[in-house]
C-alpha cells in the first residue's frame, strides 16, 4: 500500500475520526487497532509481519529488563546487537548470496532504529519503560511514519500516547494542510522532476544537458523525501502526535555540516546521539573526533544501501565534513565578515552535495564517473530543449517547478509557513488552497494508466 493510494487516505482520515471518538481512556488501544489495520492493508507476506511483531515483542521484553536500572552496559550492547544483525541480514545477505535475492521488509530500517532508540533511552532513563506492550507496539508500528520515517524518539511519543487526547482544531487543520501539501509536492513537483531528470541524465546527452540532469536529481530526491515527511508529520498531527520536522531548507545550507543539520534531521540526530556520542564524539581529541565522524557517515552510507556506491557517498560527506572543520580552524572559527560570502557558500555547497548524489544514485563507480565525464565532454553553454526531446511547455514547466521549490524554501527559511498561513484571513487562505487544488488537477502526475513512482526512502 502506497501513501499515494486511496486506501492510505481512507485509513488516515478514518483513523483520525476513530481516535477523536474513542481516544479516552483507551487511546493506546484505539491507535493499536489502526496500526493493525495498516499492517493488514499493507498486504505484506507472513514473514514480514512475523518479523515486525517479533521485533516489537523483543523490544518490549528487553525494555522491561533494561528498565529495572540494574543492567550492565555490555548487556545493552548485546541486546541492541540482535536488531542490528537482523537489519544487516535483510539488507546485505542478498549481496553475498549467489542467485538469491532477499526482499527486505518494508520500513525495516526505520522501525529497527526506533527499536534501538527505545532500548537505549530506557537504559539511560531518558524514556520511562512501557509496562503495557501495546505502547511499544504503537511506537514501533506507528503507521504514518512506518515506511519511511521520520525516526521519532520514544520519550515524546509515549508521553503524548499516555496523555488523554484533546481535540485541537488547529492541529487538525494544520496537520491536514501539511499532509495535503506533501501530496502536492509529490504528485505535482516530485514526479515531474523525476521524469525530466531521467531525460537529461540519459547517456546519449552530455555537457549542459547532463549538468541539468544532476541538478534535477538533487531537487527530485529532496522533494520526494520532504513530501513523504510532510505527509507523515501532518497525519500524525491529526492523530494528536507532534513529530519533529525532518527537513529545513537543506539546499540553503552554507556548509556540509549545516546541510546535515537540515537534511533528514531525524536520521542525522539519531546517528549523532546513538553512534557519534557513544563513540566518544569530540571528547577524546581531534584525531578520534575525525575517525568518529567517518564512522558515522560510513554507517549512514551502509544504512542507505548495500552497494559500494552508498559507502562512497557516505564517506564523501564525512571527508568534506572533516575538511570544513580543518578550514574553520585555519581561519580561527567563523568570522563576522564571512556572512557576506553566504550566497557563494550556498552555491558551492549545493555543487558538492549534488555531485555526491551521483554516487548515491549510480549502480557502479563507472556509471557515476561517466556522468562527470559527459559534463566535461560537452558544451556547457548550449542547452536546447528540443534536442533533449521535450516540448517547450515541458521546458517552461520545469523551470517553474524548480522556481517553486527555491522560492518556498526561502520563505520556509525565515517563516513557519503553515503557521503563518493558518493565521491569515480565511478568504486569503482558501484562495491559496483553491489555487493549489487547481494546479494539482491540471499538472499532477496521476490518472488512468499512471503508476506512481513510490517514495525513494521507502526502499531504504
Amino acid at each position: 500500500m502506497s501513501v499515494l493510494s486511496l486506501e492510505f487516505l481512507a485509513l488516515s482520515l478514518g483513523s483520525a475520526v476513530f481516535l477523536w471518538i474513542f481516544s479516552y481512556p483507551n487511546r493506546k488501544y484505539t491507535l493499536a487497532l489502526c496500526n493493525l489495520v495498516f499492517l493488514w492493508l499493507l498486504s505484506a507476506n507472513l514473514l514480514d509481519i512475523a518479523y515486525v511483531l517479533g521485533l516489537f515483542l523483543y523490544t518490549y521484553l528487553f525494555g522491561l529488563l533494561l528498565g529495572k536500572g540494574k543492567a550492565r552496559k555490555w548487556l545493552l550492547v548485546f541486546i541492541v546487537l540482535l536488531p542490528i544483525l537482523g537489519l544487516a541480514f535483510f539488507k546485505y545477505a542478498g549481496y553475498f548470496l549467489v542467485d538469491r535475492r532477499i526482499l527486505m521488509p518494508l520500513g525495516l530500517s526505520f522501525y529497527t532504529f526506533k527499536a534501538i532508540s527505545y532500548l537505549v533511552d530506557v537504559y539511560k532513563g531518558i524514556c520511562v519503560c512501557a509496562k503495557n506492550p501495546i505502547e511499544v507496539f504503537d511506537y514501533i508500528v506507528f503507521f504514518p511514519a512506518f515506511m519511511a520515517g521520520p525516526i521519532h524518539r520514544p520519550g515524546p511519543f509515549l508521553e503524548e500516547l499516555r496523555t488523554p487526547f484533546h481535540f485541537e482544531y488547529k492541529d487538525q487543520k494544520n496537520g491536514f494542510v501539511l499532509a495535503a501539501l506533501g501530496l502536492f509536492q509529490k504528485l505535482v513537483i516530485g514526479d515531474q522532476l523525476a521524469h525530466l531528470m531521467r531525460i537529461f541524465l540519459d547517456s546519449s546527452l552530455n555537457g549542459a544537458y547532463t549538468l541539468l540532469g544532476v541538478i534535477l536529481y538533487a531537487f527530485y530526491i529532496y522533494v520526494d523525501f520532504d513530501s513523504y515527511s510532510n505527509v507523515a508529520i501532518g497525519v500524525a498531527r491529526m492523530f494528536g502526535f507532534h513529530l519533529e520536522r525532518n527537513f529545513h531548507t537543506p539546499y540553503l545550507a552554507v556548509s556540509i555540516r549545516d546541510f546535515w543539520q537540515r537534511w533528514h534531521i531525524s536520521l542525522s540526530s539519531w546517528l549523532r546521539d546513538y553512534v557519534y556520542i557513544p563513540l566518544g564524539g569530540s571528547r577524546k581529541g581531534t584525531f578520534l573526533k575525525y575517525i568518529n565522524t567517518l564512522i558515522v557517515f560510513l554507517v549512514s552510507g551502509i544504512w542507505h544501501g548495500s552497494t559500494m556506491m552508498f559507502i562512497v557517498w557516505g564517506l564523501g560527506h564525512g571527508i568534506l565534513n572533516i575538511l570544513e572543520d580543518l578550514i574553520r580552524k585555519l581561519f580561527g572559527g567563523v568570522k563576522p565578515w564571512m556572512k557576506w560570502f553566504a550566497p557563494l557558500a550556498i552555491v558551492l555547497n549545493f555543487v558538492l552535495v549534488a555531485s555526491l548524489w551521483m554516487f548515491f544514485q549510480a549502480g557502479s563507480m563507472q556509471e557515476a564517473l561517466d556522468v562527470f565525464a559527459r559534463i566535461a565532454s560537452g558544451n556547457l553553454l548550449r542547452l536546447d530543449y528540443a534536442l533533449a526531446g521535450i516540448t517547450k511547455n515541458e521546458w517552461m514547466w520545469m523551470w517553474i517547478l524548480l522556481g517553486m521549490v527555491v522560492f518556498t524554501d526561502i520563505l520556509r527559511y525565515f517563516f513557519p509557513m503553515i503557521e503563518v498561513l493558518s493565521k491569515q484571513f480565511i478568504l486569503f487562505r482558501w484562495i491559496i488552497y483553491a489555487a493549489l487544488i487547481i494546479i494539482a488537477i491540471i499538472f499532477g502526475v496521476y490518472g488512468p494508466g499512471y503508476d506512481p513512482a513510490n517514495f525513494i526512502y521507502v526502499t531504504f
